[in-house]
């Protein structure tokens, strides 16, 4: 079953052509897509991950990678720990990060569990995402890449599902000192621990989204033309829904078929804020049957797509 909240409303007004409008913020939040065992499960987390097969040289980048790996495990151990009748028991050590090469029946078996995650795979690296040109010289742009692979099996070892994720996150800007000397200066991996343990639970939640919560936030304009409009505007920026559609619903009916479009577009937004996403595709539709409206095939089509 999907749970949806409004969390937050922000505004920014502006003008768009002879059309006044007002930006809000919707978010969404939407349930897990795939749910553990409806009674209460236990999931043993665990690590199959050899951090020494990347035969790296150096000791630092070594540290920085079986720390992200380490973050990766107890990311996805924390997450699965917040969903409801799911109980969760971390095998891995952080001091002694060594892979598990346990029988997976067998651990299931001796901990009594009828999942098991593993850390497959992990991968991080920091790469120059842009060059931006400016007045009198050039800033380049680095982020921090991840990517993390789980095994998530059942307690008889031999279903399973492989779980892959990935994070490309913004690390740093500095001054671009040209394309030979980028090859020797920019940001390493072994001086970057804080942003690939943090990239690492990104691409942890990645691989886990369709078990997780997650949220969905869509910046919508809303119709403030006359009184009308500009009054349904502020009470749904208040979070007034009631009051809203009190004041939109008359409007859709009316005489002028712009007023009504608007008004059935602004009614969506509220559909939406509420988490009926059926209502707000209807009333989207209805919008645009009223008058072509762009704002309205937008919502439509973004809400096709959740």
């Amino acid at each position: 079953m999907k749970h949806y909240s409004l969390i937050f409303l922000f505004l920014v007004a502006c003008l768009t052509s002879c059309t006044v409008v007002q930006y809000v913020n919707v978010p969404v939040n939407y349930g897990p897509k795939i749910f553990f065992h409806p009674d209460t499960t236990h999931v043993l987390v665990i690590n199959r991950y050899n951090v020494d097969s990347t035969k790296f040289k150096s000791r630092k980048k070594l540290g920085v990678f079986k720390a992200g790996a380490y973050s990766a495990v107890k990311c996805a151990a924390t997450q699965i720990g917040f969903l409801a009748g799911v109980r969760v028991t971390n095998l891995v050590d952080s001091t002694n990060f060594v892979a598990n090469t346990d029988s997976i029946k067998a651990l299931a078996e001796k901990y009594k569990a009828k999942y098991i995650l593993a850390l497959d795979k992990f991968n991080a690296g920091i790469a120059l995402e842009n060059v931006a040109s400016y007045d009198g010289g050039q800033t380049a742009y680095y982020n921090t890449i991840v990517k993390v692979g789980f095994t998530l099996y059942e307690s008889n070892g031999i279903y399973f599902k492989k779980l892959d994720g990935a994070a490309n996150d913004p690390q740093s800007d500095g001054e671009y000192p040209g394309l030979m000397a980028s090859l020797f200066v920019h940001p390493t991996i072994g001086a970057n621990g804080f942003s690939i343990n943090n990239s690492a639970c990104n691409a942890t939640l990645d691989a886990l989204k369709d078990y997780l919560p997650y949220t969905v936030t869509n910046t919508r304009p809303l119709y403030t033309d006359d009184d009308d409009l500009k009054n349904a505007a502020n009470q749904i920026l208040a979070g007034k829904f009631d009051l809203a559609f009190k004041i939109l619903n008359p409007l859709i009916d009316g005489k002028n078929p712009s007023t009504a479009s608007k008004a059935a577009y602004n009614l969506a937004v509220v559909y939406e804020a509420q988490g009926d996403l059926d209502e707000a595709e209807t009333l989207a539709k209805l919008s645009n049957q009223k008058q072509q409206n762009d704002y309205a095939i937008k919502l439509i089509a973004d809400l096709i797509k959740e």
